[in-house]
């Protein structure tokens, strides 16, 4: 009877320190080399070099969601948010899905002003990343195709390891629909 009680106090114990493990925050401070290329055959030419900073702290809830809570740049990326604005931002993904990362702001004499920077996909410990970024058009609104959209993968050495790992961080909201090209 003891054995009983010891083999379900043991698994109580694990269940608990693995309950804590997953929702206890932890730090994210990444600087993470790739390139940015736009999706799509005729666009192969499209790529260049890009770096991306991620910094603050993650962590899930009980429901599986991540939030991170932090600041995401990427290098060379015009981003109009006041820097001290974009300090601890918190992003929400639900399970396998991707952190939309929509800055929001206040400046004297208006109400508020947002920036759509894009789709962030990331494994846990945010070292593998794919980011795809929306295109501002003149009036004001948000652009991104899975046909010819925007892309910042890292790491990646070229587009078509760009390409592969985008897929890979992207499987589950790409399931039933052609992978990226």
């Amino acid at each position: 009877m003891s054995v009983v009680w010891l083999l379900i106090l043991g698994v109580l114990l694990t269940a608990l320190t693995a309950g804590i493990w997953l929702v206890l925050p932890r730090e994210v401070d990444v600087r993470l080399e790739g390139v940015k290329y736009r999706l799509g055959t005729k666009n192969a030419s499209e790529v260049e070099s890009a770096t991306i900073l991620i910094e603050g702290t993650v962590r899930r809830t009980l429901k599986g969601h991540r939030v991170f809570q932090g600041t995401v740049e990427v290098e060379g990326e015009p981003m109009p948010v006041p820097k001290e604005q974009m300090k601890n931002r918190t992003f929400i993904a639900r399970k396998g899905e991707g952190f939309l990362l929509v800055y929001q702001w206040f400046e004297i004499g208006v109400i508020g002003k947002s920036f759509p920077l894009g789709t962030l996909y990331a494994d846990d410990d945010f070292r593998q990343i794919t980011l795809t970024l929306i295109e501002q058009r003149e009036d004001g609104s948000g652009h991104w195709s899975s046909g010819d959209g925007l892309m910042l993968t890292a790491p990646a050495k070229d587009r078509t390891e760009a390409i592969h790992l985008a897929n890979k961080l992207m499987s589950h909201t790409l399931r039933g629909l052609l992978p990226l090209s």
